[in-house]
């Protein structure tokens, strides 16, 4: 049973994302010919020299009709100066400030808001300045499924690839989460977003006012609203290496502050997709304890058909794993995980558990709004 369960997790969820792909490059599903004008937000705090890397990555873009603002979070390095430069070659460069005199509320937030309500355009594109597209049709690839049924957009995001093997984990990590997130937004059940990488209507933002039910929180401007505020049916996903966004933070301070801010932010969700994207973990740790178990009072007991159904089960669980995210891994550019995948499988839960107790023993006070 154990192994049905992660064999329908692995084709149901964790294959939809190349599914859409090759729909798509059959054009077996309509896209929009449309290009609506798209305002890119950037919330930055000391980031120059990451700016100074992706701006003009984003800025180039071959689209018709975009703006890029970034919004200075009080940067004490030298941003503003960089933006004066970069807006004197780029015509379509604005940027604003946050004040220093604000207290007790989420920087973080407040930027994107001002940047929001700074936007000209109809739909609102979200990147972060440790971020930068591998392509410039990253804007192209988002605004074809700016249809009259779509809210938001969801794009694939990852870590940029380094050698060691912290890195191989951050990576594989971010690459279950990301297939989990858009393959269930693939099937009808969008419950989320992640800034990284996001598009949405601008107009939805001030129909729900923002921000405002989450103020108390540092984090969740994108998670919390596309959860509480967009339904389902109306959120979908850009499938495509064109639409990839990859990460230069890949360090064991980012990530851990990351998955722990993700965590306590899923805690507050709504919706069953949280459950069920947890029992995927669950039943596969579930099924390796089986697998060992079985094996071992088989041996012990020379129960060999007992054994050659267990190990054949458990071959073929994984197999059908490797299979699928091997393709997915090939569609976005990734490493491929043939070989280490099993370990991973074991490993990663190990992980998610301990960011789980060591989010359920700290202090809440790091995730909730404050004193800056």
């Amino acid at each position: 049973m154990l192994a049905i369960i992660q064999l329908l997790y692995t084709f149901i969820l964790y294959h939809a994302s190349y599914r859409r792909l090759l729909a798509e490059r059959k054009q077996d599903r309509k896209l929009s010919d449309n290009l609506p004008g798209m305002s890119v937000i950037i919330s930055s705090s000391d980031c120059e020299h990451l700016l100074e890397k992706h701006l003009p990555l984003i800025l180039q873009q071959d689209y018709p009709d975009f703006e890029v603002i970034v919004v200075d979070d009080n940067s004490k390095d030298e941003t503003k100066e960089l933006l004066s430069r970069l807006s004197a070659h780029y015509p379509n460069l604005y940027s604003t400030f946050t004040s220093d005199s604000i207290r007790y509320i989420s920087h973080k937030k407040l930027a994107l808001m001002l940047g929001i309500k700074a936007a000209k355009k109809e739909w609102v594109v979200f990147i972060e300045p440790d971020c930068y597209p591998v392509s410039d049709q990253w804007l192209t690839q988002l605004a074809r499924h700016c249809t009259d049924s779509t809210d938001v957009i969801l794009g694939y995001s990852n870590y940029e690839r380094k050698p060691g093997f912290a890195n191989l984990c951050y990576m594989y990590d971010t690459l279950l989460q990301q297939l989990r997130m858009l393959g269930i937004t693939i099937r009808g059940k969008g419950y989320m977003g992640i800034g990284r990488n996001m598009a949405y209507r601008r107009q939805i933002f001030f129909d729900n006012k923002g921000y405002s039910r989450h103020l108390d929180f540092e984090r969740g401007e994108d998670d919390l609203f596309i959860n509480e505020h967009v339904p389902s049916h109306r959120i979908t996903a850009s499938i495509c290496s064109d639409s990839v966004v990859r990460c230069t933070s890949a360090n064991p301070y980012a990530w851990k502050a990351d998955k722990l801010s993700r965590l306590f932010i899923r805690g507050k969700m709504c919706g069953i997709q949280p459950y069920l994207l947890g029992a995927d973990t669950f039943t596969r740790i579930l099924l390796y304890v089986a697998v060992v178990g079985a094996i071992t009072l088989s041996i012990m007991h020379h129960w060999w058909l007992s054994l050659g159904i267990t190990a054949a089960l458990w071959f073929i669980s994984l197999g059908c794993r490797i299979y699928v995210f091997h393709r997915a891994s090939r569609a976005f550019g990734e490493r491929l995980y043939n070989v280490s995948l099993p370990l991973f499988d074991i490993i990663q839960p190990c992980w998610e558990l301990f960011f789980r107790t060591y989010l359920l023993f700290s202090s809440k006070r790091a995730h909730l709004r404050r004193k800056v």
